[in-house]
């Protein structure tokens, strides 16, 4: 009974001590910034989006450029410039498909914009974008690359 208490009080403890690590972790922030906060996120966003759509890898990568060309919708309605840039982006999700975090970094071959810029970009963005269209019995994240514009050409074209 003992070791039963003992061991709840410390899932209890790191429960508590991780929600606040995630807590410290900006909304929008650079990957490689944040490390620890980051870490616990990743943990607790373990479940991937592939697994969230099944593992079918045609619905995650529908959902996931679809969001992209939210982005690019939302860049051009705001008069935001992002042709040309390139990331690495972690997006993480809620269990409802609400954005929670963006960790980006910008890729040696993106065009030069102010990090600044981009991140109140991805803030504003996700203050407006409530539609993504997966939902999950746990939080879920994306770990990716992205390019702006958003293109999508199919390898194999149906007629």
């Amino acid at each position: 009974m003992k070791k039963v208490i003992l061991f709840s009080l410390f899932c209890l403890f790191f429960l508590t001590h991780a929600q606040s690590q995630i807590q410290e972790l900006p909304k929008v922030f650079l990957l490689g910034e944040h490390e620890k906060p980051y870490e616990v996120a990743t943990q607790t966003y373990s479940k991937t989006l592939l697994e969230v759509c099944n593992d079918d890898m045609q619905v995650a990568f529908q959902h996931w450029i679809a969001m992209a060309k939210e982005m690019d919708d939302f860049a051009e309605k705001i008069s935001f410039d992002v042709k040309g840039v390139k990331v690495w982006m972690h997006v993480f999700w809620n269990e409802q498909g609400g954005i929670d975090h963006i960790g980006y970094f910008l890729r040696p071959d993106s065009r030069n914009i102010k990090t600044n810029e981009l991140s109140a970009f991805f803030m504003a963005f996700m203050g407006r974008y409530n539609a993504f269209p997966v939902k999950g019995s746990q939080k879920f994240s994306h770990y990716t690359g992205a390019t702006f514009p958003t293109f999508v050409e199919r390898a194999n074209p149906t007629n």
